[in-house]
Parts: structure tokens; sequence; C-alpha cells
């Protein structure tokens, strides 16, 4: 069987291909506010589990990872950016393709280190960053830390939006 490439007209409308499943995200804050917040955002990009937990045990999240076999991990890390940091170290190795998404409250240098998005800001940035999440996997494992351009160059994450405040 032979394939013919479609004519540029052709081309155009042609609808491009995102994901070919949904996105299983585990959202995990000690703020119940911010669940409602988060379940509305992303939820439409696929099931979405909340847990009210601390970040201050990484084995327990990786359980919990497991458990809900999670594509992607918002992290909460308001006043918990260190544990965060050691949340992200331990799901590197166990699970390299699960995507992170970091989020804080305030601005401060470990925030910003992590790349974390404002916590109350626009909702379209958390649901872009729990889609590019998904592609790219834990940034701390140096294979899946770039993201893919339509040119097929690849360029790494840049700074986090608090980096700019």
């Amino acid at each position: 069987m032979e394939e013919l490439d479609p004519t540029p007209a052709e081309a155009e409308q042609i609808a491009p291909v995102v994901r070919l499943r949904p996105i299983r995200t585990l959202v995990i804050s000690h703020d119940l506010d911010y669940k409602d917040r988060a379940l509305r955002v992303i939820s439409e990009l696929g099931p979405t589990a909340f847990a009210v937990g601390s970040l201050s045990v990484p084995d327990d999240v990786v359980d919990l990872v497991a458990t809900e076999r999670a594509d992607v991990v918002v992290l909460d890390a308001t006043d918990r950016e260190q544990d965060a940091g050691a949340v992200i170290s331990g799901l590197a190795n166990p699970f390299p393709r699960v995507g992170i998404v970091v989020v804080c409250h305030h601005c401060s240098a470990a925030a910003l280190e992590l790349d974390a998005l404002p916590k109350w800001g626009w909702t379209q940035d958390l649901r872009a960053g729990v889609e590019r999440a998904y592609v790219e996997g834990n940034p701390l494992c140096p294979g899946l830390l770039t993201s893919v351009r339509r040119n097929g160059a690849s360029q790494r994450r840049g700074p986090g939006p608090l980096s700019s405040r």
C-alpha cells in the first residue's frame, strides 16, 4: 500500500494530534480551596485525583503516584519548597516519565528554582503546564528535559513565570 503525502492545502486541514489518551493528573496540596480550582482547570485533560497531604515524606508521594497511575503530578509547594524539591528527586528514578508541575503562592527564591507557577495565576498557565509536563517528564531526568519544537530542534525549559516578578 502506497502512502501519499498530502498537498499543502490538505495538510492545513489535518488536525494535529496532541495526545492519544487522557492525562491522568494527581494534585497534592494541603489547601482545600485549591482543590476546586485545580479540578476545574485540569479535569478536562483527563482523570484528576486530589490528595491532601504533606510533601515531607517523598516515599508517600511515590506510593500515591503508583496507586493513581499518574502521568503528571501537581505539587503545591507553598511554604514547603524544600520538601517539593525532595519529592521531585524521589520521583525521578522510579517514575522518570511522570511530569511535574509545581505551584506556589509566594515568589520565593526556592519557588523560582523549582520553576513554580503562581498558585492563583492564570488558569491557562496551569493547564499548559500540565500538558507540557506530560510531554517532558520529570525535570531531573536529563534525557527528558527537552521539549520538541515544530522544526525538530529541542530546547531546555525556560524559567517559570514567577521569575519575571
